[in-house]
């Protein structure tokens, strides 16, 4: 998997959100709770969801609760699909 990157995650906010929503997804916003650009715990579940769909990357639940902000979100993303592919080169 190539990097998930901003951009990858406004798309998906955008489709659970809409547009307004992803527009708030920045890197100056990369700090900011997922609450304050207007998300709310079932949409980050929602966000969960799709990213564990579409990149295939495990999110268990208990992991859900850490992705707070953006950064934390690209981040954890990022961090799991090199910890996969550096599983599968073994």
């Amino acid at each position: 998997m190539s990097s998930f990157t901003l951009e990858d995650l406004a798309s998906m906010v955008a489709e659970i959100a809409g547009a307004e929503a992803a527009r708030a997804i920045s890197e100056q916003s990369a700090d900011a709770p997922f609450t304050s650009l207007g998300f709310d715990s079932m949409a980050v579940i929602e966000l969960a969801e799709r990213i564990q769909e579409r990149y295939r990357v495990p999110i268990p639940d208990e992991a859900v609760h850490d992705l707070r902000t953006v950064r934390r979100t690209l981040d954890y993303v990022n961090g799991q699909a090199a910890v996969a592919a550096s599983d599968g080169a073994r």
